[in-house]
């Protein structure tokens, strides 16, 4: 779906770019300018055509690679955006009979579109924001009213831009926050394991919570985008960041269950492993069937759990199995770009996902997807800055969900 997205986007681009070569040899005066604008696409053309051969070519297998042919695919639908406001411009204007007012509102529009860019490059990409979200159910155990949950997810260590700077930060909102638990919802890493070097675990060595911090895998940590497995395998890059995570005193969720105790009452907190049938889709929906029982055979049944789960599509399957009171997931970082007007939401992740950022609600399960704190291929977020989510659990007959901004 993505990829058919891409492909469509690059043939009108190439279209609208041929339609503007023309349109600026007859009407541009200046030569100057015409030369400008012709060598200026055709290096962008020359540089995307030169990422895909790289790609096809497995040469991105590096984090810098990867950081490169992000900017440069940045810079391409720049450009393909930015042609197709000109070419839809002039085609209005010609309609109407209003060409320069359309010329003068395609440039007002390109401008906005590279100033939101530009944004997304900087203020919305390192600013992190905190969600908070009150559950509440008469299912939550009474000495576990006001538990504090706090919650984040895809850090992709290797492709931050201002790593320590960022990761600081992101201690010191988790802290604030007095959590009880803390949940890391996977995507630690972007490619490997040596992503995690000495200091980016001696900075994440620093959060603090009373029940310690919990985390699973995402489709990132499991080694399956690394090309050259013969030094390490996927199966020793996973060892190694467990490991790693384990030296600073993360509990690692392996597709099993554990337990938090206060007083009386128990919880049962539970790792969901990364589905098998989603590796190489992971945009895409998860089957009906994909099993999840073995990860609660030791949770009693009516015990209230809470399911950490890195792919939001296993919620289906997991409210099959009659578990996760409360699941969180991560993965889908609303593919970089939503729109928020009050109420309303929207990203190019509703066209891949039923379930894609925020709190939803079936019954007495309650969804919880974390926008993420890093980014995958293209460093830019653009509407959706990086989340902590607070999650306070309230013993409440009401079955309903309050939620707030901090």
């Amino acid at each position: 779906m993505m990829l058919a997205c891409f492909i469509v986007f690059a043939v009108v681009a190439l279209w609208c770019e041929y339609v503007m070569w023309r349109r600026v040899g007859r009407k541009c005066g200046c030569r100057r300018a015409r030369v400008v604008c012709r060598v200026s696409g055709i290096l962008v053309w020359l540089a995307f055509a030169g990422c895909i051969v790289v790609m096809l070519a497995g040469g991105a297998d590096n984090n810098v690679a990867i950081r490169g042919v992000g900017c440069v695919f940045l810079a391409f639908m720049l450009n393909g955006c930015a042609k197709m406001i000109f070419v839809l411009a002039g085609w209005i204007g010609r309609m109407v009979g209003c060409v320069k007012a359309m010329r003068v509102v395609a440039y007002l529009l390109v401008v906005l579109l590279t100033i939101v860019i530009v944004c997304g490059m900087t203020f919305w990409r390192d600013n992190i924001r905190t969600e908070r979200i009150v559950f509440n159910s008469e299912r939550v155990p009474e000495n576990f009213d006001g538990y504090r949950i706090v919650l984040f997810s895809d850090i992709h260590t290797g492709l931050l831009l201002g790593r320590d700077r960022l990761l600081y930060r992101l201690v010191d909102t988790v802290n604030a926050l007095d959590a009880d638990m803390v949940i890391n919802c996977g995507d630690i890493v972007n490619h490997d394991y040596s992503e995690l070097d000495a200091r980016v675990l001696e900075i994440l060595s620093g959060i603090r919570a009373a029940d310690g911090v919990w985390s699973v895998l995402g489709n990132h940590d499991l080694g399956i985008y690394m090309r050259d497995t013969l030094d390490v395998s996927p199966a020793e890059n996973i060892h190694c960041i467990e490991a790693a995570q384990r030296i600073i005193g993360w509990h690692v969720l392996k597709n099993g269950s554990e337990f938090v105790v206060r007083g009386d009452d128990t919880i049962a907190v539970t790792g969901v492993d990364f589905p098998q049938e989603l590796i190489h889709r992971s945009h895409e929906k998860a089957s009906a069937g994909v099993a999840v029982g073995l990860a609660y055979d030791c949770v009693p049944e009516g015990m209230f759990n809470i399911t950490v789960s890195h792919a939001p599509q296993m919620w289906t399957a997991i409210k099959d199995a009659g578990r996760g009171d409360l699941t969180v997931s991560g993965h889908v970082h609303s593919l970089q770009m939503k729109l928020v007007l009050g109420d309303w939401r929207w990203s190019p992740a509703a066209w891949l996902y039923e379930e894609w950022s925020g709190a939803y609600r079936d019954g007495r399960h309650l969804l919880y997807v974390n926008d993420g704190i890093g980014y995958a291929m293209f460093p830019v977020r653009i509407g959706v800055r990086p989340e902590v989510t607070l999650i306070i659990l309230e013993r409440d007959e009401g079955d309903c969900i309050g939620s707030g901004v901090e």
